[in-house]
């Protein structure tokens, strides 16, 4: 079962990366009832969402990832970038500083917090 579902993710990154984020978000869905644990079919689900840019949507997906993982800087940066795109630098932030926290040594994070810092 758990090769079905590796499989059944492995179909939602191809959709992914193809830009066919609809067909990605019915098939991480697919894989999130059949493992509700599984570690990044959330993230990728929010991303897409994202993407299409359902940002309620995406930042619902980042904040279950979050709950599941405290420690996944990707779902912290992936959610910081979510509240940027809809104007809630405050939030957004608050993310990249929580991101930082965790991986303090990462450059890129440490840029997005001096970038908002800056406005």
């Amino acid at each position: 079962m758990e090769n079905d579902v590796e499989e059944l993710f492995d179909q939602g990154i191809e959709k992914f990366n193809a830009d066919a984020y609809d067909e990605a978000i019915t098939i991480f869905k697919k894989v999130l009832e059949m493992n509700p644990d599984h570690p990044d079919a959330l993230y990728y689900r929010a991303l897409s969402w994202s993407n299409k840019g359902d940002y309620n949507q995406a930042i619902s997906d980042f904040t279950k990832a979050l709950e599941k993982d405290p420690f996944d800087t990707d779902s912290w940066i992936g959610r910081g970038e979510t509240w940027q795109s809809k104007g809630k630098s405050k939030r957004a932030l608050a993310d990249f500083k929580k991101a930082l926290s965790i991986d303090p040594d990462n450059p890129d994070y440490q840029k997005l917090v001096d970038d908002l810092e800056e406005k």
